[in-house]
Parts: structure tokens; sequence; C-alpha cells
């Protein structure tokens, strides 16, 4: 799953091992920083995302529900802008929507 907020993009997939956990995984480290302030971030150079989190689904569950609860905003991408911590993520944001867009029109 991905998840663009205005704390940061980030994947979450499952634990290989741990069926009851999930990985925050981030290409960033500062955006699993703004998720998880207390937890260790594993850093994986090598992997595609380099910065991880290893976290209970329960605890998942959590973050994101917080998520939801703090969408304050009618725009996303005007959320972005406005967001000094996230802006330079802007124009891949307008990429990703872009991309999303075509493909609507072509199916």
């Amino acid at each position: 799953m991905w998840i663009a907020s205005k704390n940061g993009f980030v994947s979450i997939v499952q634990h290989r091992d741990k069926p009851d956990q999930v990985l925050f995984r981030a290409r960033v480290r500062k955006d699993l920083e703004s998720l998880f302030p207390k937890e260790s971030i594993i850093e994986t150079p090598e992997a595609d995302y380099g910065f991880r989190v290893h976290v209970s689904k329960q605890e998942a569950v959590s973050v994101i529900s917080q998520q939801v609860w703090e969408i304050d905003y009618p725009n996303f991408k005007n959320a972005i802008a406005q967001n000094p911590e996230q802006r330079d993520k802007l124009s891949a944001y307008h990429d990703i929507w872009g991309v999303m867009w075509d493909y609507a029109k072509n199916h």
C-alpha cells in the first residue's frame, strides 16, 4: 500500500516472517520520523526504500487512522504546497496525479 499524506510518502507491506507485523518503508528518513518519532528507524541503503520501521498491524491501523483524523484540507496537492517539510515532493505528486489521470482516461 502506498500512502501519500502531509507527513510524507510511505509504502506499507506485510513483514515476511511475522504475520502480525507490517513494514512502513520510506525513501527519505523524515517521512518515517514524522509518523514514528519514538521508533527505531532501520536504514537499508541497498534497498529501494532506504528506511524502515517494523510495527504491529494494530499499531499500523492506529497510525493510519490518525492520518485520516488529521485531514484538514480540501485539496491534497495544495496542502503539500503549504507544508515546508513536504513541499519538495510537490512535483512528484503532480507527476503521479498526471500518470493516474492518463490511466483513467484510457480505461
